[in-house]
């Protein structure tokens, strides 16, 4: 996996939740992660992983190198099948080469397929094909179906941990410098562009010049001053209501904080935040794009895509009938659950595996 962000996250306890669920058929996981998992502040938790019994390798900078681990770990843990996550495509040639044909290779598909020109779609198809594809949401397998229609491939929708959601801390006043009466808005914002938070940053201005008394959070765990440097471009300067605050690992103690969460992403897979956020006491203003406007969420608000003055309507929407779910909070727990529990998401992936294997 091409992994290396400063908290688990709820990705992370995806695999080891998919893990638990493979030692009850006598199987399990062992981990690969990028080489630069091992410098940055991820190495932390890895450690914290291995400190478990989790086995935890290493990528390197050096193709041959690779090959040889790759080859090495499939012999020494008996390796029936990989299955690969955000890697890029010098990270697939590498595992391309070390594992044998006969271990069939899964790419997980946590982004849409772009489309490219006809010369690049044929590399592509050329590259990727001894890939099983698995799609992380319905929107994502049609794209993956138009750019790879000779591949086999299939779709099983993100789960969340929610158990993980029930734990959170309460905010000091003072710890982000927000007025305790002051409507708060939270938005993740390390890929400035995809995840929208120039929308947001619009938006928001606007509403406060309004008479709105609104903050916006933003929450990065890299691309700091590239992130600011651009709310600059947009207002000139970093105003007092735009907190750009580290990311944390207890991530629900944000989405309990806040009123409303932001997801004006123009491009997503299937993002786990707007799940958890549509757990969480915060109601959820999103874009309609395609991997969003079908998500199963009570108190989600759905703005055309790009459109700040629609962006605004709902945002306003959410901040009056926050107080609704706030009420209604019991019910909705019930249904995330019901739609989203990461349990279902490991089951199916194994019986996934099982038919893989099983040919």
């Amino acid at each position: 996996m091409n992994y290396s962000a400063s908290y688990r996250g709820n990705f992370i306890e995806s695999l080891e939740n998919l893990d638990s669920e493979l030692k009850k058929d006598g199987a399990g996981n062992m981990y690969l992660f990028c080489a630069q998992a091992k410098i940055n502040d991820s190495s932390v938790w890895i450690e914290e992983m291995k400190s478990r019994g989790c086995v935890t390798e290493f990528l390197t900078d050096d193709t041959m190198e690779n090959i040889k681990l790759i080859r090495r770990l499939i012999e020494q843990y008996s390796i029936g099948l990989v299955h690969t996550h955000f890697i890029t495509m010098q990270q697939f040639l590498d595992v391309k080469k070390a594992v044998p044909k006969q271990i069939p290779i899964v790419m997980h598909m946590h982004n849409h397929s772009v489309q490219g020109s006809l010369p690049k779609e044929i590399i592509r198809r050329f590259i990727y094909k001894r890939c099983i594809f698995l799609a992380c949401s319905d929107s994502v397998f049609e794209s993956i179906k138009r750019d790879y229609p000779g591949n086999e491939k299939y779709e099983i929708d993100n789960g969340v941990n929610f158990a993980r959601l029930d734990n959170y801390s309460e905010v000091s006043a003072d710890e982000y410098g927000v007025k305790p009466d002051a409507s708060k808005f939270l938005i993740f914002g390390f890929d400035f562009l995809r995840k929208g938070v120039d929308l947001a940053v619009k938006a928001i201005d606007d509403l406060r010049k309004e008479g709105n008394d609104y903050y916006l959070l933003i929450s990065l765990s890299t691309n700091f001053e590239s992130v600011k440097e651009k709310i600059k471009e947009i207002l000139g300067e970093i105003p007092d209501w735009v907190k750009v605050i580290k990311a944390r690992n207890d991530v629900a103690t944000l989405y309990n904080y806040v009123d409303v969460f932001l997801s004006p992403s123009r491009e997503e897979g299937l993002p786990y935040s707007v799940i958890e956020a549509g757990y969480s006491k915060c109601s959820v203003v999103l874009s309609d794009i395609s991997a969003q406007k079908n998500l199963k969420l009570k108190y989600g608000y759905w703005f055309e895509s790009e459109n700040v003055e629609d962006f605004k309507k709902k945002i306003l929407q959410a901040e009056r009938e926050h107080a609704e779910k706030l009420s209604n909070l019991e019910s909705v727990h019930d249904y995330m659950r019901e739609n989203y529990a990461l349990a279902n998401w490991s089951k199916k992936v194994v019986e996934l595996y099982k038919k893989i294997l099983e040919r």
